[in-house]
C-alpha cells in the first residue's frame, strides 16, 4: 500500500488514480474512515454530487505543493498551469498534516 509523506513523516495512506481530465468521483462516503487519493494529469476537479467540502492539494512535477484548496459541495475549479497531479482528500486533512505551499510531498510503498 503507498503511503503520502512530508520529511519522513507518513501523512496518510493513498490510492493512486489513473490518468483523468477531470476528477470528479466520490472517494469518500459519509461513516466511512479517511481516504485520500493521487491523480496525475489532470486540468479540472468538482465536487458536484458530494455533500461535504474536500481539500485539493495541487503539486507539480517534483510533487511541491503549489496551491491547497477546500471545495465546498457543487463547485468547479481549474488546476494551477503548472499542475501535473492532485492530491483528493478529506476536507480538513491538509491542515491536520499542517502541509502549506513549496511544502514537497513523497510517495513511497
Amino acid at each position: 500500500m503507498p503511503w503520502l509523506l512530508l520529511e519522513e513523516k507518513v501523512l496518510s495512506s493513498i490510492e493512486i488514480g489513473s490518468n483523468k481530465s477531470f476528477v470528479g468521483q466520490s472517494i469518500h462516503s459519509e461513516g466511512e474512515s479517511e481516504e485520500t487519493q493521487l491523480v496525475m494529469s489532470t486540468k479540472l476537479i468538482h465536487t458536484f454530487g458530494k455533500v461535504e467540502s474536500m481539500d485539493f492539494v495541487f503539486l507539480d512535477e517534483s510533487f511541491k505543493i503549489l496551491e491547497i484548496k477546500t471545495l465546498a459541495p457543487s463547485r468547479i475549479r481549474f488546476s494551477p498551469l503548472k499542475t501535473k497531479s492532485i492530491v483528493k482528500t478529506n476536507e480538513g486533512n491538509a491542515l491536520r498534516w499542517g502541509v502549506q505551499a513549496d511544502d514537497i510531498l513523497e510517495i513511497r510503498s
